[in-house]
């Protein structure tokens, strides 16, 4: 579990850089977007910060935030689908990385 953690910490760490290339124009135009994109843009930076390290450093708040991410893109980008444009790959990557998780700490709890 703990390997699993610390690789979901460097990908959520990925994900605060590629949402503060948004934020700095270098990769969306974020002096463009509506309120409710930057607004999103920017709960994403600061909530994929938070996470990485907190999943590097395997504290519980690095999971519940984790967690809290994970699910609010699901609904944004499931529900939302029409605000937000076809994130089917973002959709599959927060069902297979919470998958993974509850499996291995499915697994935990057998064996502690």
């Amino acid at each position: 579990m703990k390997i699993y953690l610390r690789f979901l910490g460097t990908l959520y760490f990925i994900g605060f850089l590629l949402h503060a290339s948004d934020l700095f124009g270098l990769r969306l135009s974020f002096t463009k977007m509506d309120i409710i994109w930057k607004t999103w843009i920017v709960y994403l930076l600061i909530m994929d910060l938070v996470t990485s390290i907190g999943l590097w450093t395997q504290k519980s708040i690095g999971i519940a935030c984790f967690l809290l991410v994970a699910s609010s893109q699901l609904i944004a980008y499931t529900v939302f689908r029409k605000f937000f444009g076809d994130q089917t790959s973002l959709i599959v990557f927060h069902l297979l990385t919470v998958s993974v998780f509850f499996y291995f700490y499915r697994r935990q709890k057998h064996i502690g």
